[in-house]
């Protein structure tokens, strides 16, 4: 009889992540003439960052990147080309890592234990009844707005590592997405080899649960282990090296609930306010300053790029009053939102 499964990834998503997804980005972006300081541009990653291994970037820079591939990368479909290229290669010794386990369930369980290398956008909860595996995906705060461009992309990424570690590109049963079908919908059914439904409840992978008894073809316990002490170590980095300036800054723009006050977010992080302003006071900034960064960056986006009225935009940035948005933004730029909006429209 076979043993039933029920694991789940995190919830959230981490401060910072390996530079990976960057790396390949700014390669996809090259095959389509788009230089690397047209991509990197506002993220505050530097070219020479992207040679570097062990460099480590903010979820809230890759999201960045994520955002300018979106706007800026033709066709509809390509975002399931894109995933395709972050292969087992793309994901360093996590990947390899994967690849040497001795059978399907250890590969998964790895790569769950340690997604924070993958740089995933969702939490996976995983479960198995009898025959039939199942894996709910559930998108994590931040990515509003480009959430169909990460979706796509993950999943057919997902589908290329799988397919590479089982050495079957049929891992996937069936598909169901949580949005209507796109005008590419066939395009779906051609990568994943599986039966794709749209404008479902949730985003559903079923797959046979026969494949987590699978041995893996290059399977090498030794070398797993080595990989597997090595993914440790580097999580453990990521969680080590978090500033406090970048931690205020990440649970603000993906936490829950924007914008919170000061007592709201030292209660979130588990500290004192008086210690939070020490803190941040040591890094040679404050959280009223962190806030206007972050509102004056936000509001110049959302004047440029959407049709969202003023009134909204206010709101969304935290401002009770219109009235002390159309200030604040005086006081950064010179103008008023609106004539801000439309010397950039003109």
């Amino acid at each position: 009889m076979r043993t039933s499964l029920h694991i789940s990834s995190r919830a959230d998503l981490p401060v910072y992540r390996p530079i990976n997804n960057v790396t390949v980005w700014i390669q996809i972006a090259a095959q389509h003439g788009i230089g690397a300081r047209a991509l990197l541009e506002g993220s505050g990653i530097n070219i020479s960052d992207v040679n570097d291994p062990y460099k480590l970037i903010t979820t809230l820079q890759e999201l960045n990147i994520a955002r300018q591939c979106s706007k800026m990368i033709p066709a509809p479909w390509s975002h399931l080309e894109i995933g395709r290229q972050f292969h087992l290669g793309a994901k360093g010794k996590l990947g390899i890592a994967a690849m040497c386990c001795n059978n399907g369930m250890e590969s998964l369980k790895l790569l769950i234990t340690y997604i924070d290398l993958a740089s995933s956008y969702f939490q996976y909860d995983l479960h198995t009844e009898g025959n039939k595996g199942y894996a709910q995906l559930r998108e994590l705060p931040g990515i509003e707005g480009i959430g169909h461009f990460i979706c796509e992309a993950e999943l057919s990424s997902l589908h290329t590592i799988l397919a590479q570690i089982l050495d079957d590109p049929s891992v996937f049963k069936k598909l169901n997405f949580a949005y209507p079908a796109p005008a590419h919908a066939a395009r779906y059914r051609e990568i994943f080899k599986c039966t794709v439904e749209f404008g479902a409840p949730e985003h559903l992978i079923t797959f046979d649960a026969g494949l987590l008894a699978k041995p893996l073809k290059l399977a090498n316990s030794l070398t797993r282990k080595m990989l597997e002490k090595e993914c440790a170590q580097l999580c453990a980095r990521l969680r080590e090296s978090i500033s406090i300036t970048d931690r205020v800054k990440h649970e603000i723009l993906l936490g829950q609930s924007p914008y919170p006050t000061l007592a709201q977010l030292a209660r979130r992080i588990n500290l004192s306010e008086s210690t939070l302003r020490r803190q941040l006071a040591g890094e040679k900034t404050s959280y009223r300053d962190i806030l206007s960064v972050l509102r004056y960056t936000q509001a110049l986006d959302l004047l440029r790029s959407t049709d969202m009225p003023i009134e909204k935009i206010a709101f969304r940035l935290g401002y009770s009053e219109v009235a002390n948005f159309h200030h604040a933004f005086k006081e950064w730029t010179g103008e008023t939102p609106g004539s801000y909006r439309k010397s950039t429209t003109d």
